[in-house]
């Protein structure tokens, strides 16, 4: 039996409520605890903005006023699809947490000294980040195991920020391409013991959206995978060579614009495996 934690950026989080839902009933993985982040205090919105700049008003509308699920309803490659298809309803982390009697708490930061006296208190084997900002040494040295993160770009050549677009800006598709890792979270940045890779499949026609869509379904399944693995301890962490990889900020809209137009011309040229239409 293997406990977990899970750490959420907000309730209605879809991400975070797909991994609560399926590790819950996972076999041999008990749900000690969720503690929650409050969305958008002030101080939360001053240092997204100094990140995300102008791209965190569609960041406030995705997450809290039209809803994950309720983007690109008809897609059948989106989050909400995927929740559709596993059976998450529309109960939030609170609500599922009351009726799975798995102790809850929401707080301003997963750093807070409540939050760390209730991780300690439910001593759990692993953690699962699920966003929410940067956790601290404090926290990272609860679980027995370790904090695991799933990362939107292969480790350790794309850390940080814009991973899936900046390959193609930099006509680095093939190798190492667009991926995710799931690592073991350290004071670093994306720099922790990786335990998977796993490159996305580009499709005829992609664009960055149409990737962005279908990488919290890989996500989920990613930190599954690791949750199974460390279960069945059938998964070993192979730490991150320290002058290995870079790190990666927020990418210049002319730079953005550059990308692409890389991947609309890699993804309308036919391959051996994709022939002309």
């Amino acid at each position: 039996m293997i406990r977990l934690a899970i750490l959420a950026p907000a309730d209605g989080s879809l991400y975070s409520r797909l991994v609560a839902h399926l590790a819950a009933a996972e076999p041999g993985v008990a749900l000690v605890s969720i503690i929650v982040r409050t969305p958008w205090t002030m101080a939360r919105i001053r240092s997204e903005f100094r990140r995300d700049g102008a791209r965190l008003i569609a960041k406030i509308r995705r997450k809290l006023i039209v809803g994950e699920e309720n983007l690109n309803p008809e897609s059948t490659q989106s989050i909400g699809a995927f929740a559709n298809r596993v059976g998450v309803g529309k109960a939030n982390l609170r609500a599922f947490a009351e009726s799975r009697h798995i102790p809850y708490l929401k707080v301003a930061d997963h750093n807070a000294h409540q939050a760390l006296e209730r991780l300690r208190a439910a001593a759990p084997d692993l953690i699962a980040f699920t966003g929410g900002g940067m956790i601290r040494k404090d926290l990272l040295s609860i679980p027995r195991l370790g904090t695991l993160n799933c990362h939107c770009g292969i480790l350790p050549e794309y850390r940080g920020m814009d991973v899936v677009e900046w390959p193609s800006a930099e006509d680095r598709l093939k190798e190492p391409g667009i991926g995710l890792t799931l690592h073991f979270m350290d004071t670093g940045l994306d720099t922790g013991p990786i335990l998977l890779r796993r490159r996305m499949e580009l499709k005829r026609g992609d664009r960055f959206q149409s990737i962005r869509e279908r990488i919290p379904e890989q996500q989920v399944t990613m930190m599954l995978d690791g949750i199974r693995g460390l279960r069945d301890e059938s998964l070993r962490a192979e730490p991150q060579e320290p002058g290995a990889g870079r790190q990666y900020y927020v990418m210049h809209p002319r730079i953005y614009q550059y990308a692409e137009l890389q991947l609309e011309r890699a993804m309308s040229t036919p391959t051996p495996e994709q022939p002309a239409e």
